[in-house]
């Protein structure tokens, strides 16, 4: 009987270890699992705003006109404060063999994709704060350069591919290093690969360039009647001005296809202009 305080201490002490060791493994293995992901409730203040992608390559004339025309002209309007403009510089190209990219135009429209695509990553124009959702005229560096290259390419005494836009970025006072970096380090073809992932994927795959899309709708051959779609599709309460001043309905579809850069003929190798260029450092 000497030992009986003992052995109920034993006894007591086993059958605590049996209900509370199961639930301290539990809780141990429920913190090894992944954390459920955090979304936050709050919604972003241009949440409203409606997503329009231009689907181009660099010098097709077609996608030229409208960038420097009627996509220019409404970056001065009160539409930019619903709209979220998109530019995928890629269009026609193909990726061949060897590690080529095929261009439509040849090889200073390949050059002039990565240079384009490198301007969109490194100046993507996006807000500085809160207050910029509110104001007509927002940052838009990488369009005005693309305009000023599209520009200066297409004059009747046009300049190099390099020269034109080595003298754009130093107009806009540009940082001509950060793209000359961004072509040499291989980081521009992999933003110009993945525009052309996202095009190749495009649903209905696109016909010609340029090809534009407003929330998933490609507008095919009315897409310089842009304006309309984008009001159409706009769920916030407050229209712009430039919606009021424009027609409700669409424009007559009588513009003829021959506006455009067809996909076919760059497959197809029926343009003059194709050229297959390997992806080398910019010297």
């Amino acid at each position: 009987m000497g030992y009986s305080p003992l052995l109920s201490f034993l006894v007591l002490t086993y059958l605590v270890f049996l209900f509370v060791s199961p639930s301290h493994s539990s809780e141990y293995n429920v913190a090894q699992e992944p954390a459920p992901p955090v979304t936050s409730r709050k919604i972003p203040r241009n949440s409203e705003k409606v997503t329009m992608s231009l689907y181009y390559e660099s010098l097709c004339p077609y996608c030229s006109s409208f960038i420097v025309g009627p996509l220019a002209h409404v970056l001065e309007t009160d539409l930019m404060t619903i709209l979220n403009l998109r530019l995928v510089p890629w269009g026609n190209a193909i990726l061949g063999s060897n590690n080529t990219i095929e261009c439509q135009h040849g090889g200073d429209e390949c050059y002039l994709n990565i240079i384009h695509a490198c301007a969109i990553h490194l100046w993507p124009d996006l807000p500085r704060n809160e207050t910029d959702f509110q104001l007509i005229t927002v940052q838009k560096t990488h369009f005005n350069f693309i305009k000023c290259v599209e520009k200066l390419y297409k004059v009747p005494d046009r300049k190099g591919a390099e020269e034109s836009w080595e003298e754009c970025s130093g107009k806009l006072r540009l940082a001509t290093q950060s793209i000359k970096k961004c072509y040499d380090s291989g980081l521009g073809k992999q933003l110009v690969l993945q525009n052309g992932k996202e095009t190749d994927h495009l649903k209905p795959p696109h016909e010609y360039v340029p090809w534009v899309v407003v929330e998933d709708t490609p507008l095919l051959d009315d897409y310089e009647n842009f304006i309309h779609y984008v009001c159409k599709a706009y769920k916030g309460k407050s229209l712009p001005k430039t919606c009021s001043s424009r027609p409700i309905t669409s424009i007559n579809k009588d513009t003829s296809l021959q506006s455009v850069c067809h996909a076919s003929e760059a497959r197809s190798g029926e343009s003059s202009g194709k050229h297959q260029m390997k992806m080398e450092p910019l010297a």
